[in-house]
């Protein structure tokens, strides 16, 4: 996790303790407004500060409609990505609370202080010394508390954070970034599927969860992610509603997979093509959206085209020859969401209903054959034709 080494990330180990915290996550509003805008050619959005902000490209989304974003400052998105993990951690606090495990709870409020805190102190103290100060301390109060309050008492000191949470946001963020800049949000969801990705990497291993607090923190994290799209997709333009749809249903397929504990590379795969569709429905990169660079998006669409044959033709049947049924539903996740998804746009360019008609065979067909328990040869089958459309596509890209 060489990326997380700013916020002092440590690793916690403590024991399983069972079903009843696994996405059990109660979603925490902020009383600031998370908005994206309208995704409209007429929007008037507001630069970023040029000393921190990335012009974003135009990029092409599936049904054709081009959309211009500009990345917000860099140094408030990761502001409020902060703040949003500091909610993550007491939203797992409050829910071992309930769950009569204070070890659990404490951890948890510990977190924001030694992990979070001192990156957001900064920020916070130039624009307001007395509330980063009372902040601090309501958050060194929670931790003094968290193992003799009663639920009712410890419930009112986190909804006391969060108020000062809200109002952290509003002090430091200008107006301007959270209600008219459309890429805002967005990045700030992608930053926190991201750390996500990580820390659930870190706690399960071979379906068994080897560190309880990094998968509680994958939870609230999602959770988090989810929240805030959530509240602000209303706002979306219209001609986006496939990739909302899309968004709300990798999180759905997400939190099934960190439910089951499914293989760290699973909920990877979903991560990326959850950023995927942020950046569709942005016209940012999905380097931007994490703050990296590279990745599947700028690889050859002839590579990608070669690496989804070679999932599905070799290790997908494979894995379901040797009946590995969860594993067989992972690697078509990652054929889909880790590879199509990548080069819909410049396939459909030259032939939508080409694309749309390999999509469907990849993203619902398959799953759906691998869910019914289908006869192999069916499975191949379906796999050939699926292949044959790619070599149609791989065609029409080489002209």
């Amino acid at each position: 996790m060489e990326k997380f080494k700013k916020t002092n990330l440590r690793s916690v180990h403590i024991g399983f303790i069972g079903a009843v915290v696994l996405l059990a996550l109660v979603a925490s509003s902020g009383l600031y407004a998370p908005a994206y805008g309208q995704l409209s050619s007429d929007d008037n959005m507001t630069s970023a500060s040029s000393s921190a902000a990335t012009a974003g490209n135009a990029s092409t989304a599936e049904n054709g409609t081009t959309t211009n974003a500009t990345a917000p400052n860099a140094t408030l998105v990761e502001f409020v990505s902060n703040i949003e993990q500091i909610r993550g951690h007491l939203d797992q606090a409050i829910i071992n609370k309930e769950a009569g495990n204070n070890t659990l709870a404490e951890a948890h409020v510990h977190h924001p202080i030694e992990e979070v805190y001192s990156s957001i102190e900064v920020e916070l103290a130039n624009q307001n010394s007395t509330l980063n100060q009372t902040l601090a301390e309501a958050l060194q109060g929670l931790t003094s508390s968290v193992m003799t309050a009663e639920l009712g008492e410890f419930q009112g000191q986190v909804d006391n954070i969060d108020m000062l949470l809200n109002s952290s946001v509003q002090a430091v963020v200008p107006s301007s970034e959270l209600d008219s800049n459309v890429a805002f949000n967005p990045i700030v969801v992608a930053r926190l599927l991201d750390i996500a990705g990580h820390e659930y990497e870190e706690a399960v291993a071979n379906g068994t969860i080897m560190a309880i607090v990094e998968y509680q923190d994958g939870q609230a994290f999602i959770d988090r992610a989810m929240n805030i799209f959530n509240s602000a997709a209303g706002r979306i333009d219209p001609s986006m509603a496939g990739e909302v749809g899309e968004v709300n249903e990798y999180f759905s397929i997400l939190n099934t997979a960190v439910m089951n504990m499914e293989e760290p590379s699973n909920v990877g795969t979903t991560i990326t093509g959850l950023i995927h569709e942020l950046a569709e429905i942005t016209g940012l990169s999905e380097s931007q959206l994490v703050g990296e660079e590279g990745g599947a998006a700028e690889q050859d669409p002839i590579a990608i085209i070669e690496n989804i044959k070679s999932l599905l033709s070799q290790q997908l049947l494979d894995a379901y020859r040797a009946q590995d049924f969860a594993g067989t539903e992972g690697i078509a996740i990652e054929a889909y969401l880790g590879n199509y998804e990548f080069i819909e746009a410049p396939i459909a360019e030259h032939d939508r209903e080409l694309m749309e008609q390999t999509e469907v065979m990849l993203r619902e067909e398959l799953r759906q054959m691998i869910t019914d328990r289908a006869p192999v040869e069916q499975i191949e089958q379906h796999i050939n034709m699926i292949i044959a459309n790619l070599d149609r596509a791989a065609s029409l890209l080489q002209q």
